[in-house]
Parts: structure tokens; sequence; C-alpha cells
């Protein structure tokens, strides 16, 4: 797990990324363990995802199978988090940045935190009908924009890459999360 001291280090250094310096990369373990360690968001972000998925499963008429729902919505919550990382080993060894993988992965999986922290409380108040759809397409425009800002200026500087290269890169990892939800929808409950 984490202890509290590196977890304020790793939050002080999304805090610096957040505001566009480079030093935050300094305040994350850039190492196996390290990687390892910033999959901590997608234990924390579970929970409002299962409450998303929970009304989603409550407002289908007739409700799906419990099980296979269960199973389908673990198992694509576990590719969600894991499918870009994995691909990133082979694009980092491609573009010849394998040795900054670390440098790039451990502060990309902590960045969705806070993504996960504003989208998916948004997520809960579109399925309870509290904001409409014009109100999320909205907030999905804005968040899609601070994503494409955030995840290229991270790969530009961890990879040290151009920013045409590393806006290629979110856009591969947009892509990626598109795809593999279009094939998970495609499973029958």
């Amino acid at each position: 797990m984490i202890d509290a001291a590196r977890l304020a280090q790793v939050m002080h250094g999304l805090r610096l990324l957040l505001r566009f310096e480079p030093g935050g990369l300094s305040f994350f373990e850039q190492s196996y363990n390290g990687f390892v360690r910033s999959f901590l968001p997608a234990l924390l972000l579970a929970p409002l995802q299962a409450a998303h998925i929970a009304a989603l499963y409550l407002a289908t008429d007739p409700p799906p199978s419990l099980a296979v729902t269960a199973i389908v919505e673990v198992l694509a919550y576990v590719l969600t988090w894991t499918l870009f990382p994995f691909v990133m080993m082979y694009v980092a060894r491609a573009l010849e940045r394998g040795q900054r993988y670390f440098t790039y992965m451990v502060p990309y999986n902590w960045l969705q935190l806070p993504v996960g922290l504003i989208v998916l409380p948004l997520t809960l108040l579109v399925d309870a009908q509290v904001l409409g759809a014009e109100g999320a397409a909205f907030f999905n425009m804005v968040i899609l924009g601070a994503f494409l800002l955030y995840g290229t200026f991270l790969a530009r500087t961890a990879l040290e890459l151009s920013t045409t290269t590393a806006f290629g890169i979110v856009l591969l990892d947009i892509l990626l999360t598109l795809l593999s939800g279009e094939i998970i929808d495609q499973i029958p409950r």
C-alpha cells in the first residue's frame, strides 16, 4: 500500500502538474513499485463507479443477470485501468522512450484521480436525472478539453516528446477507451 507521507508527496506532485509545473514529476516514485502503487486511484474511485453501474442496472427493465453484470463490470473496470498502460509499454519502446515509461505512467495513473473525482460525481448526477443531457454534454466537452491539455502536457514532459507526438498519445488513450467501451457494451448481460 502507500503510507501517508508518500501520499502527501504524490498529492503535491499532482498539484504541481495541474499548474503545468514539470517539477511535479519528481514527486512520483518512478519505479515498478511506484507503478503498482499508482493504481490506488482505481481502488479509491471504484465505489463511485460501482454506484454508477448500480444506477444503470436499476434503471434497466427488465434487469439483466446480476451475476453476469457484476462479472462483466469488474472485468471492464480492470481493463479500463490496464489497457492503456499495457499498450504504452510498446509505444514507449517504439518511440525509444522505454526508460521513461514509469516517469510517464506513474503520474498518468495518479492524474486519473482528480479526473475521476470530477467525472464520476457528474455521471451520478446524470444517472439521478439532476443534470440533463445538455449540461452533461457541456461538462463532457470541458473535461475532454482539460484531459487533452493536461494529458498532452504530461506526455510531452514525462516522455520528452514533441507536442504533436504527445497529443497523439492522448488521442491513442481516448481511442483505446472508446474501443474497449464499445467491445464491452457488446457483451450480453
